[in-house]
């Protein structure tokens, strides 16, 4: 786990957890920007400087960008959350970079989600085959419905994504929760939840944010239209497990 050093576009402190090798970088972290402040808009692209990282290059890796919309509309109250993905990339050993994403200014505060694995830029090492585990999300009485699951458990991280497919009437707008079985319980982190129209943000996605903690996957509301035909909410991250 180190802190980040200094930023250009006005984040303050940003704490990362890691793991690193020679051949790629696993890190995890969450902060907010303030699209106004002068140091964002004075920016051309967001750089973060941290101490020696172990890659001195990267290729482009995405990162997840949630800001929150709410409307009233006759005391009834519209989610609008969005987000989009953006690039990010190790610079070099001292800096990580993400891109500078227009569109999101239309909000003033942003979070943004670093769930990613960086992979060496030009690298001439062997890949490594790494196996799939089974995992499942199971709960008392089942609601929740999944598809194309796949998880990677590595000593040090874990890969896990798969889709929310389907879910039982009466639980529609209601928190949700499920044990994800085989998933490693040593890492904890608020998760993006993309999936479903934005009716008020048309160009993104409609984002919520999840948890997964102890292995239960948490998520208390979704965004207005996600249950539309063809946008179901999914997960999709890289953790780094406790003890790195």
């Amino acid at each position: 786990m180190f802190n980040s050093i200094s930023n250009n576009f006005g984040a303050g402190t940003i704490q990362f957890k890691d793991y690193q090798t020679e051949n790629y970088v696993v890190l995890n972290a969450k902060f907010t920007y303030n699209t106004t402040s002068p140091e964002y808009q004075a920016a051309d692209v967001l750089e973060i400087k941290v101490p020696d990282l172990m890659l001195s290059r990267s290729a482009d890796t995405g990162v997840f960008t949630r800001f929150i919309d709410r409307r009233e509309y006759y005391s009834y109250t519209m989610n609008y959350d969005g987000g989009t993905v953006i690039r990010s990339w190790i610079k070099d050993k001292n800096t990580i970079c993400l891109e500078k994403f227009a569109p999101l200014e239309r909000a003033e505060e942003i979070t943004v989600y670093i769930q990613a694995m960086y992979v060496g830029k030009h690298k001439s090492s062997n890949a490594e085959m790494l196996r799939k585990t089974y995992v499942n999300f199971t709960q008392p009485t089942k609601y929740l419905y999944t598809s194309d699951v796949v998880c990677v458990i590595d000593e040090h991280w874990v890969f896990l994504t798969g889709l929310i497919t389907g879910v039982s009437y009466a639980y529609r707008d209601l928190p949700w929760e499920a044990t994800i079985e085989n998933l490693p319980t040593d890492f904890a982190l608020d998760i993006p939840f993309p999936g479903g129209y934005n009716q008020g943000n048309p160009d993104m996605d409609g984002m919520q944010e999840a948890r997964i903690e102890n292995g239960v996957f948490t998520c208390q509301e979704r965004v207005s239209g996600w249950g539309s035909t063809g946008y179901d909410p999914f997960i999709f991250l890289f953790a780094v497990r406790d003890g790195e």
